[in-house]
């Protein structure tokens, strides 16, 4: 099965450009859009996706546009190009395949040989769990294990020039077997180069009320429990290390129709919904969910890129009449509301994509995983991302403006109340920043604390970074400005953590994201511990 690349020597090296050590920036390239116009030279990896598994072990790949110009594209690049595995409709079969020492190694045999003739890096492995895949519990995560032993032996014993790429796209929790999350998937680290938790479409439909799309934290008793610092912590509570992680980005938000105005308690980002999901963008049509029984629907998904196109955004910060754009300073995440139409968008933009990025930096992820690359308006949201993460080798975007709170719509009252209203439609001016006092709001001196910060592995769950570790770096002395506790809101130049409370007995701990100081919790039951310029979250003192 090939794509039918044409590639010369050269293009071949090249792939090995971009650092295997440095940071990741990935994409999703779907093979059903037009990716003509997406420049490979500002990502690492891309997954394209999807070939899918069928009954037999075989491969199925069908492609809408031109994927082979796009691979060659890439490799001249010096990005390294995998083939993504499954997916949402792909990953019906997995069950029983991998069950199967038969049907398995014919799986393993099509990925090796669609690898090679194709002259890809390697593979991305997305198991989907939804409504028609097949599943058994008491085998499955047994069953991959022994899977990902085999395909790694399978394409490393034929690659010449460089170690295979072996990725998974994983959920917010760790592999299940007969007893729940696996408490220990170190074995499963050993096998692959990373994973990519695909921390979105956390509330959507099915959820009682609204709620954010891909929350950073989420909202005690508020919407489900569940975000990308409790998937981070969950993951390296089970031993998997914190720098083989990327976090999964969405360019895209999920509409629904609310059963009242919104507009008229702008706090209160959980409101009911009607059940019917409404058209999303432009590109929403009705669709026949293979994984449902349910009549064709709309998926209510509104692309970054349509949501500036269609003027729904008339900026990264405002939004255009009827529509009003909120912040909602728990998740750390925008969202807008038409009040003629009570639609609802969750969505990620600049500021928030921002917000994720400085905490995957302070905990020492391995980088983003983008979700899908053709979803972005103009880079806005790509350039949020590689303005912090600048792996070697990768095309830098230009130089960066401000991220100070009065740019990206953080302001010190929406970071002490729940939610707080951005501009309407009329006023594209943000909220004002509060004047900082803090010792640490501008570049840190000799005896400073702050720097960049690095997280460790974690343990436990919860609203809040669950147990983990994040360091800053200081040089010289000691001194009393360097134990001034800044306030949530002052804005922060660089990665850093402080402890809200000293005497160990408190979850509670400010981070600097997005160029402010926001406050963000431990997991539950555990407490924050200040050690030096580090913090680490522990059972209480």
């Amino acid at each position: 099965m090939k794509l039918q690349i044409l590639l010369t020597i050269s293009t071949l090296l090249l792939s090995c450009v971009h650092s295997a050590n440095g940071d990741i920036v990935a994409g999703y390239v779907p093979a059903w859009k037009d990716v003509s116009n997406i420049d490979p030279s500002k990502f690492t990896h891309v997954n394209i996706a999807f070939a899918e598994p069928l009954a037999n072990g075989t491969l199925s790949f069908e492609s809408s546009f031109v994927v082979p110009e796009f691979v060659d594209k890439a490799k001249k690049a010096g990005t390294r190009v995998l083939l993504g595995l499954g997916g949402w409709s792909g990953s019906i079969y997995f069950s029983d395949i991998l069950k199967s020492p038969d049907t398995r190694s014919k799986l393993i045999s099509e990925v090796a040989e669609f690898v090679k003739s194709n002259h890809l890096d390697g593979v991305d492995m997305d198991w989907i769990t939804n409504e028609c895949n097949k599943a058994d519990i008491q085998n499955d995560a047994s069953n991959l294990l022994v899977f990902l032993q085999e395909l790694r032996q399978k394409l490393d014993s034929g690659s010449v020039q460089y170690k295979p790429t072996v990725s998974l796209g994983v959920g917010i929790k760790p592999f299940v077997g007969p007893n729940g999350p696996l408490e220990d998937v170190s074995e499963y680290a050993n096998l692959v180069d990373y994973i990519a938790i695909l921390a979105y479409d956390m509330n959507s439909s099915q959820s009682n009320t609204t709620g954010p799309n891909a929350p950073l934290n989420y909202e005690l008793g508020r919407g489900v429990q569940y975000s990308l610092i409790s998937a981070i912590d969950s993951w390296t509570k089970a031993k998997f290390p914190a720098d083989k992680i990327l976090a999964g980005i969405a360019f895209y938000g999920r509409s629904l129709t609310t059963e009242t105005d919104m507009s008229a308690e702008a706090w209160n980002l959980y409101q009911p919904h009607e059940e019917a999901v409404p058209r999303g963008d432009d590109d929403d049509g009705l669709w026949a969910d293979k994984c449902s029984n349910k009549p064709p629907s709309y998926s209510g998904i509104w692309s970054y890129n349509n949501l500036r196109r269609q003027h729904v955004l008339n900026s990264p910060e405002a939004a255009e009449s009827p529509w009003r754009r909120y912040w909602d300073s728990i998740s750390l995440t925008p969202w807008v509301f038409n009040p003629v139409s009570k639609t609802f968008i969750s969505y990620d933009d600049q500021a928030s994509i921002r917000a994720k990025v400085d905490y995957v930096k302070g905990r020492g992820l391995k980088g983003v995983s983008i979700y899908d690359v053709t979803m972005d308006y103009k880079d806005e949201l790509l350039n949020a991302i590689r303005n912090v993460i600048k792996p070697d080798g990768l095309q830098q975007p230009p130089a960066a403006q401000s991220t100070t709170s009065s740019n990206i719509g953080l302001s010190s009252s929406a970071l002490n109340s729940s939610q707080t209203p951005a501009p309407t439609s009329s006023d594209k001016r943000l909220p004002e920043q509060a004047s900082s006092t803090s010792s640490l709001s501008s570049a840190p001196t000799s005896g400073s604390s702050g720097g960049s910060g690095s997280g460790g592995s974690g343990s436990g769950s919860g609203s809040g970074s669950g147990s983990g570790s994040g360091s800053g770096s200081s040089s010289g002395n000691n001194s009393n400005s360097e134990n001034k506790l800044p306030h949530v809101g002052d804005s922060c130049n660089q990665s850093g953590y402080r402890c809200l409370a000293e005497d160990g007995k408190s979850p509670q701990f400010i981070l600097c994201a997005a160029g402010m100081w926001v406050q963000l919790q431990c997991g539950s039951g555990t407490a924050c511990v200040q050690d030096s310029n580090s913090i680490y979250c522990d059972w209480p003192r």
